[in-house]
């Protein structure tokens, strides 16, 4: 057997089709549900918008996972398994450091720490393990992303990587800039989707396959144009208005990023060539 086949293992598939319909019923607690949080989550998330931006997030990891189930070539969803890898251990660590702010008899939360307990060594392990499947090679017509693109996502990866780790360690430092209030448990909660974000935008700016960089960009695309879309409901909750420097800066990247997805896909840019 042909172990470079870029196939998906059932095994990976098995895990994908139960953590997707987890991450959907986050999502529509989350995002329509965000005054019930206290009652259907793990805990009671405050403000509003807040309880949308996780929703939204984690209905993009739903897609992500979802393309994994339906997919057929492990590489076009592989580099999205390193950023939940740093999600999953964000969610962990600040369970950890906030142990007292969760009722340990409240099933939601359970559930939390189940998932949270298992996700950060299962979903590496997935990786490692399927990782050999991947030959490196474009698929038939693939391009070749450009390096300003390249360059551009990296730069916005790292970028966010000082968000998470500034965030996470220095909780404070985050609140007093941020565009709605929060707590402390908050803002690691945020700089934990940081990290995801980040590590995301490192990994895939390493590859130069198109076709590695579709699911991905789908997924975070997915994520903050429902962020934006819903935001308008909880204009409210922003401390200096609906618009403000991060509406602004979400709005940005959404447009670069269709404007790159529509470039791509019209094929303007080289075709990669096969590996010989």
């Amino acid at each position: 057997m042909n172990h470079a086949d870029d196939r998906i293992f059932r095994s990976t598939r098995l895990v994908a089709a139960i953590i997707v319909p987890i991450l959907l019923l986050a999502f529509l607690i989350l995002a329509f549900f965000p005054d019930q949080t206290g009652q259907r989550f793990a805990w009671e998330i405050r403000p509003a918008i807040q309880s949308l931006y996780m929703g939204a997030g984690y209905l993009g990891g739903a897609w992500l996972f979802f393309q994994v189930i339906i997919g057929s070539k492990w590489h076009r969803a592989a580099a999205g398994f390193a950023p939940v890898t740093a999600f999953t251990i964000s969610m962990l660590l600040l369970t950890i450091l906030h142990w007292e702010r969760f009722n340990l008899h409240h099933f939601p939360f359970i559930l939390w720490l189940g998932l949270y307990l298992i996700t950060p060594f299962l979903i590496p392990f997935l990786w490692y393990r399927n990782r050999i499947t991947d030959p490196g090679n474009p698929e038939p017509g693939d391009r070749v992303v450009p390096n300003i693109a390249r360059w551009g996502l990296g730069s916005l990866g790292v970028m966010l990587l000082i968000f998470a780790f500034g965030g996470f360690l220095f909780p404070n430092w985050l609140i007093s800039f941020w565009v709605w209030p929060m707590l402390p448990l908050g803002a690691r909660v945020l700089s934990g989707w940081f990290s995801l974000l980040g590590v995301g935008g490192v990994v895939i700016a390493r590859e130069i396959r198109w076709s590695a960089w579709k699911v991905g960009l789908q997924s975070i695309g997915l994520w903050h144009l429902i962020f934006i879309l819903g935001a308008p409901f909880y204009r409210a909750d922003f401390s200096s208005g609906l618009v403000n420097w991060y509406t602004i800066s979400v709005v940005f990247v959404l447009v670069g990023m269709a404007v790159l997805y529509g470039w791509m896909e019209r094929g303007r840019d080289q075709t990669l060539a096969p590996r010989t």
